[in-house]
């Protein structure tokens, strides 16, 4: 059967493990629809995406089964096309580079982590030092209208997977979207073999979010710092970029959380529009 074989040949399962029959023709339904329902230009790509549709599905990554920060009209459509993708290049990458398990992520490493990569041309230096740690950075271009920022899975390895849709490309976003997503692992990770997904234009009463939610803002300004940060009532961009050297993180991130608690996104836009994610992370900015 060609979409078998092609499935084995893409993700192939261990020696002990066969391939259920009945569970194999469920994703492959899943996948089939899901593919039917999508934008006509993936259902032109049906003989690449169907198989890797079937088998993110037949490992357990459909998005109907996911922990889901989102908004009511995010299309499920959207998010398990993105969803294969990243899980595809994340078994690549595995499968190409000698990875070790992942064991945990201790704390102080993550702390670390913004002070470590504060340097905006560094950013592509992150996904090296967590493979390390056996976890696995996808930067997955969004795409449009699917409404997500981030998710968070395990592989059926045990690595785990962080990826970044980069639906925006400032770098205050990126920094707390990555943090959350890595509180997840910290926090939760027992809970990953189905994928934890993230819209943070969406308010939630979820606890596992909320933990996320905490764990981040904290390791990126601690609560104690912020308190006493003079540009929350100045407003002075000197302040901002005084206050990030002494946290010795990037400014983008202080006036970010600045424009989110004063809901002034027109403040601070000299620092904030410095530079595009995308395009560093892409090898054509700096």
């Amino acid at each position: 059967m060609k979409i078998l074989n092609t499935l084995e040949e893409d993700f192939p399962c261990p020696p002990s493990t066969a391939v259920e029959p009945r569970k194999f023709y469920e994703a492959f339904l899943k996948a089939d629809a899901i593919l039917a329902a999508a934008p006509k230009k993936y259902r032109e790509t049906v003989e690449t995406r169907l198989p890797e549709l079937m088998s993110f599905i037949y490992h357990g990554g459909d998005a109907a089964a996911a922990l889901f920060r989102k908004r009511d009209d995010a299309s499920e459509v959207l998010i398990n096309l993105w969803l294969s993708s990243v899980r595809r290049a994340a078994g690549w990458y595995v499968a190409a580079n000698s990875l070790p398990s992942f064991k945990g992520l201790d704390k102080s490493i993550y702390t670390d982590i913004p002070k470590k990569f504060k340097d905006a041309a560094r950013l592509p230096d992150i996904g090296p030092y967590l493979a390390d740690y056996g976890i696995v950075i996808i930067w997955e271009e969004s795409i449009p209208s699917m409404k997500l920022d981030g998710a968070v899975f395990s592989l059926p390895s045990g690595h785990i997977v962080v990826a970044l849709s980069l639906r925006y490309a400032r770098l205050d976003h990126f920094w707390f979207t990555l943090m959350h997503e890595l509180a997840h692992v910290i926090l939760h990770a027992d809970q990953l073999d189905n994928p934890i997904l993230d819209d943070f234009d969406v308010e939630t009463d979820s606890l596992v979010e909320k933990q996320a939610d905490r764990l981040a803002s904290d390791s990126l300004i601690p609560r104690n710092e912020w308190r006493s940060c003079p540009a929350r009532y100045t407003n002075s961009v000197n302040d901002i970029i005084n206050f990030a050297e002494q946290l010795g993180i990037a400014p983008q991130v202080v006036a970010g959380r600045l424009q989110r608690e004063q809901k002034r996104y027109d403040l601070f836009s000299e620092i904030i529009n410095k530079y595009n994610v995308r395009d560093i992370l892409n090898g054509t900015e700096l």
